[in-house]
């Protein structure tokens, strides 16, 4: 009977073993599980540029952001966009087709460490990344805070959220968003205690409860990676005037391919704009 205890005590021991380091791991290499960029040389940057202005803008730190911009002159809004966790630019660039249908001047931005933006990612540098961008349209695009739309899509959602926090825009629209990173963490990784791990956490819910300024949900129906139940919990610690727009048949990814009709549909209407048609192409 001893002797079944001991091994049984010996396997716990084990196994609390192994997953201690699991969690240790994930704890160390987390930001390897979270960010996704993808570097690029400047000679690849040009030649994916579909006919976009470049712009470089420094940070607060010292860092340096690569940046396409969509200019259009007369336009009434100018939208930031904060994109997803992976890729570079050229992976993002469908996010400024809705906004040129609808004939608005935005500007798409590599956070560190993506493409040719200089640094590595955290959340505190997101947020600075955010801030720089938003001076940038400010001081040197001269658009006033009255005129600026934040478009945050995925993890960029969290990232438009806080930065809306500080330094409130016109309006807001979220794509894919989350009450907080550990929540989504928490889906993907169920073994893990993600609530006490996590450095970069993204609380949008603290974020969203403060703005009064009006937001857009758009989601994906059948988003994979973050489901409508965690946008639909963030939508409803909002104030009014605030809209909910589920876009149907979509997936986390396939948005642009999919519901783009719907998606440029809601955007209109909620910047009270119409568009034209959509050129095939960015640049064409």
């Amino acid at each position: 009977m001893s002797l079944s205890m001991g091994r049984v005590g010996w396997l716990l021991g084990v196994s609390l073993a192994a997953y201690l380091g699991i969690c240790l791991l994930a704890f160390l290499f987390q930001r390897t599980l979270l960010y996704f960029p993808i570097r690029w040389s400047e000679q690849e940057a040009d030649r994916a540029n579909p006919g976009f202005e470049a712009a470089w803008i420094a940070t607060s730190d010292g860092e340096r952001l690569h940046a396409w911009i969509q200019f259009v002159e007369s336009s009434p809004w100018t939208v930031v966009i904060f994109h997803g966790n992976a890729g570079n630019l050229s992976y993002h660039q469908a996010t400024l087709l809705p906004f040129r249908k609808l004939g608005l001047q935005a500007i798409l931005f590599d956070y560190r460490g993506y493409g040719l933006s200089s640094g590595h990612p955290t959340e505190k540098g997101l947020m600075l990344d955010g801030e720089a961008v938003t001076d940038y349209v400010g001081k040197t695009l001269g658009v006033s805070r009255e005129r600026i739309v934040y478009f945050g899509q995925s993890l960029g959602s969290g990232v438009a959220a806080l930065l809306a926090a500080k330094r409130p825009p016109a309006k807001l629209i979220l794509e894919s968003a989350y009450p907080s990173l550990s929540q989504v963490a928490s889906l993907h990784y169920p073994f893990l205690p993600s609530g006490l791990l996590l450095r970069d956490r993204f609380e949008s819910t603290t974020a969203v409860r403060g703005l009064s300024c009006p937001i857009l949900f758009l989601h994906p129906a059948l988003d994979e990676i973050i489901p409508v139940s965690l946008g639909r919990a963030l939508f409803e610690t909002a104030h009014e005037p605030k809209k909910f727009v589920e876009l149907p048949g979509a997936h986390h990814n396939d948005v642009f391919d999919v519901a783009m009709a719907e998606q440029v549909e809601a955007i209109g209407d909620f910047l009270q704009v119409e568009g034209e048609p959509l050129p095939s192409h960015p640049g064409n």
